[in-house]
């Protein structure tokens, strides 16, 4: 999570001026294309209205040519199947610019409610961008969120290569198996 699309320096939640909160997705081609991430997020994005803010406002932010060329084609994929014209596609497509990692309070919502969780992993991650990128605080994030996908024996082995204190690796498996 953080500011992209603007050209105010040091963003922040408080002072974001130009920018747009987003996220940034580092991926690896060879196992997902980027046409492949912009068709999901076009499958699960309502291109056909925007609230109006700079802040919250719908965007894809490209990295080069080829990103931008891919980005317009499948806009105008996703305002066929919605059965709008691409001219009514709410959504800006712009170049990506500076990214910079939101504050830490902004950095995996779903663990704001596990206090000594997320202590835990502030002091493992010290800055915002290394817990961000984080791929333990990641899938904690989503399990606690409710975005695990069940398969809890799993979960179970998989959490013991989180290096979590045993009190805080029970806690996350109560809330996860409750659901």
């Amino acid at each position: 999570m953080g500011y992209c699309g603007g050209t105010t320096k040091a963003p922040t939640y408080y002072q974001l001026g130009d920018h747009t909160e987003a996220i940034a997705i580092d991926f690896d081609p060879a196992v997902i294309s980027y046409e492949d991430l912009l068709e999901r997020f076009w499958s699960a994005h309502h291109c056909g209205s925007n609230l109006g803010m700079r802040q919250y406002r719908n965007a894809v932010f490209y990295h080069g040519e080829e990103q931008r060329k891919a980005a317009e084609a499948t806009r105008a994929t996703a305002a066929a199947r919605r059965g709008i014209a691409t001219s009514d596609v709410q959504t800006a497509i712009e170049p990506a610019g500076t990214f910079t990692y939101a504050e830490f309070y902004h950095q995996k919502y779903a663990l704001t409610g596990h206090h000594d969780l997320r202590a835990f992993l502030e002091k493992t991650y010290p800055d915002p961008k290394s817990l961000a990128d984080s791929t333990v605080a990641t899938r904690l994030n989503s399990c606690l969120g409710g975005g695990h996908d069940r398969k809890i024996p799993a979960f179970r082995e998989e959490i013991k290569s989180y290096g979590l204190p045993p009190k805080l690796e029970k806690a996350v498996l109560a809330v996860v198996e409750r659901r």
